[in-house]
């Protein structure tokens, strides 16, 4: 099933993690969810572009460990939207060691 960008938002935002776009609030407290645009392909339809297809990287940074990423997961899966695997990334963050778990998620979006 497909998913929109605001749909996507609110998936999140249904999680009960912070949510943010791009970059997170100075001092935000771990855990919480970054996503990003990653790249985007389009569909054509009579030699014109019929729908735009963002793909978008879902972080969710904490000092936990890869459970708390499985409600992100459940979030999808209970909808139907596929990602990519779970990837990781550990790396330092104001002095604290914070990993930083990722799938990427395909938005579809109408042309107007």
């Amino acid at each position: 099933m497909s998913i929109n960008l605001e749909g996507l938002r609110k998936l999140l935002e249904s999680t009960g993690y912070p949510v943010f776009r791009d970059k997170a609030a100075s001092n935000t407290k771990y855990p919480y969810i970054v996503y990003s645009f990653v790249s985007e392909d389009i569909k054509m339809a009579a030699s014109r572009v019929h729908k735009t297809l963002p793909l978008y990287q879902v972080s969710l940074f904490t000092a936990g460990t890869e459970e708390e990423f499985r409600s992100i997961i459940h979030a999808f899966d209970n909808v139907r939207v596929p990602t990519t695997g779970v990837m990781a990334i550990i790396g330092d963050e104001n002095d604290d060691t914070v990993t930083n778990y990722f799938v990427q998620v395909r938005v579809v979006e109408d042309v107007s």
